[in-house]
Parts: C-alpha cells; structure tokens; sequence
C-alpha cells in the first residue's frame, strides 16, 4: 500500500512542460530580441523607468518577463551585487523566492478578480512603506485592462510619482481598453508572436531534452496550431506526447488538432474552383462523417486561399512542406481575382455559422456559394471581351462599306479630269475663271451674313427657342424652363404654358423681355392650367430609360446582367462624341 502511496506522488510531481521550461532569465526569452535588447542597456546604464506596460497576445512571455524584471531589479548574486543587473544568477535568496512565488516584496496582483478601487487601495496605501530585505518593491499587475475606470484613476498619481524604491509592471493582452493617460506614465513594450521557425527550433529541442522522438512536420504542424504563442506550442506538444507516447506523428497530430485530412480540404477547394457543385457537396460530407467540424473546414478552406493567394504574389512559402507546397501552387494559378473573391465567401460564411440554427448546413450552404462564385467571370475581363466582339463588328461593318464605291473617290477622279482640261485652255479661259473666283467669294459673303442672320431669326418650335436661349447665354431661365415648364401650345410669338410651381410666375415675365430683346418682336406668354406635356427634363429621362432597356436586351450586355442582377446602368455617352 506505500508502494502505491509513493507511486501516485511521483506522478504528481510531473510538471507540465509549458512550467517546467518557462525563461528564468533574459537570455532564454525567445523572439522578444528588441525588449532582451531594451532592458540589457538599461540595466547596465541605470536608466530604469519607474513602471512598464507589457502587451501581446497569450502565451508570448508577459507574466513571464515581468517576474524576470523583478530579478534584475533585486538579485544581489554573491552578496556583491550593490545595483540591478541585467545577469540573473537565480541561485541567491531574492531569486529563489520570486521563483517560488513568496517574495514579500515582489506582489502580483490579478486584476481580473480585483477590478474595484478598493484593491487599488491597498495597493497605494501599501507603497509608502519601505521594502522588507530588497532593493525594490515590485508590483506585477496582471490583467490590468479589467481594472475600472475608477480604479486607473486612483492609480494615475502614485504612478506618475512612486517611491524610489517602487516599480510597478503592468501585463495585459488588450492594450486598447487601458485609458492613455496609463499608457503615457509607463514604458510600454509590445511582444511579439514567436516566428514559425524560432518556435519549432524551440520545440525541437525541448523534444531531444525530453527524449521525445517526433516527425518534422509534426512540430510545424503544432507550431501553426499555436498561432505563435510559446505556452499553446508547449501545451499542444505535451498533449502530443502524451498521445503518441514520445514517438509524435504527424497524422496523430493532424487527427488530435482536427485537420486530419488535410489533403481533403486542398481537394474540396480545388472542386469549388472548378464549379463541380455536386463532387464538392460529397467531399464536404465525407469530411463532415470523420468528425470535423463546419467551422473547421470553413477556416481550413480560409487558410488555403490565402496561402495560394500569398504564393500568387511571392511565389514561394517554406512554411508548407513539398507536397502541400506543390497543390497550393496549382491553385494559385487560378489567379488573385478569384481567390480574393472567394477568400470573401469564405469570411462571410465563418461569422454566419456563428449564428446559424444548424452548422452543418450552413456549412453545406457555404460550398454552394463557393461553387456559384467560381463560376463567375471576373468584371474587367468580361467587360474586355466584350469590347473586342464590338471592335470586331465594327471593322466588320466597315470592311462591308469600303467594298461598295467610294462617292468621294468619283469626284476626285473628276476633278483631276476638270483640271487636266482646264490646264490645255487659254490665257481668256484663265480670265474667266478668275471673274468666276470672284463672283465665288462673293456669293460665301453673301451665305455667311445670312448664317448670322438665322441665330435671331424668330423660333419656329419651342425646341428652337431653347437653343435660342443657350446662344445668347440665357442658362437660368433655360434650366427654369427644361424644369418646370409644361408646353401647351407654341404659336408664332405667342406661347401657352402651364408651371410646375404656381409660385414660378416671375418665369414667365422674365421669358418674355428676354425674346423681346433677342428677336426685336415682342412676345405673348401666358399661362394656363391645361394639362400640356411632359416637361423637357421628364421627356429626356424617358428617352434615356427606353435607350437603357435597349441596350439590355442587346445580346452582348445581356450576357453581363445574366451574371450580375444587380448591376444598373447609370449613364449612356455617344463614342463619337467623346
């Protein structure tokens, strides 16, 4: 019976690997270089700041790094150690006390179960006393975003002027919920997600310490799994382990992460691209029947869009292994348009699950409209094609015209004929032809005068009139009128017209001195309440709905309202025009 008493405490003493090699000192902090860097120089200079903010996700070393600044600041080594110093011998008192979590001077406080003011309190009541057996009191506040309003503002003076001997160290991973008047009394210091490759040379080496044999791309796989953080690496890998019984494989760890049959999702992905809607539904499902949840193919199809999307444009990624490697790059092919496009389907869909009755077939839903976008052609491209049919039916129709006889072709054969013959004439004939030239100019003076002439003739419609109008730069009253005004009737220097807005009746007024003093006649407007037409602005919307209507039922832009239902047309421009 003691042999079993003993047995079981043996197994208590395990300690879990994410503890068991957690950094003592500043050298075993991984991919933290510029913090490691700030500190080293600091210590050694003296130019310590009074409190210090440390922000990141979980996992990257905050309450860690906070317990090492409490060593610096009070490891005295062999006694000889009169100043903070940037070695940390864990050996002396100091160390082995904060390591054991029961220095008196060193107080961590987690301000998620002390958010109130009476926490701060204390806190601020307490830092007035000197330290008990240490250079300085330390104040680990971990969590701090959870503190109230009340409780920052009561912190804000005491650590804007601390005690010599007092240094606060703040630990939070949302930055954004502290107030900036904290943010502006602290040093602050963002860590940073450790890099893939640091991350699984740490993990390898923790195996071979541990005697942990393992496939290579079993640790890349839990290094991706933990996003960068070093304690979700250390905790997935223990698992591992444990799983694998110290012989890690990477389809174990596939299956123990969910991503066990990863090649599946590559496949699923490369049926949606291709619009093969029913092979996709079944593979879904096979995936589905493995114990994969929707959310997790959803976010597996996330990551391969963008990793096709990422080798799109830098052409290589070592973080895949060969042949993952290989199947992304043939899906990169399908270019950034449609990845993008359904990169865009896909983070819609992953916060539709979130809210859907049943994930399954939200899931299911997701793979149709993946199927559905793929087959859409991407705009510019379509619109391109598009282009090049009316290109070609105009050359066409032009071809066309160029074989029928060229008018103006005759008539420069003529002239040359004309010429020819008046060249063999006589010095009379010459004469003649310069009396003719004359007369010639005459007649154009003539034909001009009469142009100049026609701009103040009297309008014959009211269309005329309002060219009229334009020519003398009367706009106001032709927007008044193209706005407003219905035509009843248009008599020669008489006009019948019914308003818009009875309160218009200074239109009416202004319209008559104006042709008045344009046409020398005097003019007769008047106004009615006939029904009259349209107004000119009503009349040219019309026309421009029935050119619309038009234009869809041509063949070509048919095509593009077939695969764009929302699409409109918003203006219509004349090519010879522009």
């Amino acid at each position: 019976m003691r042999y079993q008493i003993s047995n079981i405490n043996e197994q208590n003493d395990y300690r879990v690997l994410a503890r068991k090699y957690r950094p003592n000192d500043f050298s075993e902090l991984i991919g933290q270089d510029t913090l490691v860097k700030t500190f080293n120089n600091a210590l050694n200079k003296g130019r310590l700041a009074h409190a210090f903010l440390l922000t990141g996700i979980r996992g990257v070393g905050k309450t860690t790094t906070a317990r090492i600044i409490a060593k610096a600041l009070n490891c005295i080594g062999d006694g000889s150690k009169k100043d903070p110093s940037f070695e940390i011998c864990n050996n002396c008192s100091p160390c082995k006390s904060i390591n054991n979590g029961n220095f008196l001077d060193v107080i961590e406080v987690d301000a998620a179960s002390r958010t109130g003011v009476d926490g701060i309190r204390e806190i601020i009541d307490s830092v007035i006393y000197s330290p008990n057996n240490a250079r300085y009191k330390v104040y680990i506040i971990d969590e701090v975003h959870m503190l109230s309003n009340a409780a920052f503002n009561a912190l804000l003076k005491t650590l804007e002027e601390p005690p010599q001997n007092v240094k606060f160290i703040f630990a939070t991973t949302e930055i954004k919920k502290i107030p900036a008047t904290i943010i502006s009394r602290c040093q602050k210091f963002d860590l940073q997600r450790v890099d893939l490759n640091t991350l699984s040379n740490h993990l390898k080496n923790i195996c071979q310490n541990e005697s942990i044999s393992h496939e290579s791309d079993s640790i890349l796989q839990i290094c991706k799994a933990s996003e960068g953080s070093v304690r979700d690496a250390l905790s997935l890998l223990d698992q591992a382990a444990s799983l694998c019984r110290d012989d890690i494989k990477e389809k174990i760890v596939l299956n123990m992460l969910g991503l066990n049959g990863y090649d599946k999702n590559i496949e699923l992905f490369e049926l949606c691209l291709s619009n093969q809607c029913s092979d996709a539904l079944k593979v879904y499902d096979d995936i589905i029947q493995n114990g994969v949840q929707p959310v997790q193919i959803i976010s597996n199809l996330l990551e391969i869009s963008h990793l096709a999307s990422k080798i799109n444009v830098i052409k290589s990624d070592n973080s895949m292994s060969e042949p993952t490697h290989k199947k992304i790059s043939e899906i990169s092919k399908n270019g950034l348009p449609k990845l993008v496009r359904l990169w865009q389907i896909l983070i819609k869909s992953f916060e539709e699950l979130k809210y859907a009755p049943n994930e399954q077939q939200a899931g299911s839903m997701t793979i149709i409209k993946l199927c559905y976008g793929s087959s859409l052609p991407d705009p510019s491209q379509f619109l391109e094609k598009i282009s090049e049919q009316t290109n070609t039916q105009s050359e066409n129709e032009q071809n066309k015209v160029s074989e029928t006889p060229n008018s103006k072709e005759k008539t420069i054969k003529d002239n040359i004929t004309n010429y020819k013959e008046e060249e063999s004439e006589n010095d009379q004939t010459k004469v003649s032809e310069a009396s003719h030239s004359q007369d010639k100019l005459n007649k154009e003076v003539i034909v001009n005068n009469e142009e100049k002439l026609e701009n103040f003739k009297i309008p014959e419609t009211f269309e005329d009139m309002l060219d009229l109008l334009l020519k003398n730069r009367e706009t106001l009253l032709h927007a008044q009128l193209i706005n407003n005004v219905h035509l009843i009737s248009f008599e020669e220097q008489s006009i019948k017209l019914r308003l818009k807005f009875k309160s218009d009746t200074e239109i009416l007024k202004n319209l008559s001195s104006t042709l008045e003093k344009i046409t020398k006649n005097k003019w007769k407007v008047t106004h009615s309440e006939e029904g009259g037409e349209k107004t000119v602005v009503e009349k040219q919307k019309i026309e421009l709905n029935q050119q619309k209507e038009q234009i869809k039922t041509n063949p070509h832009f048919a095509e593009v309202f077939k695969h764009f239902p929302q699409a409109e047309i918003t203006s219509i421009k004349d090519k010879e025009s522009n």
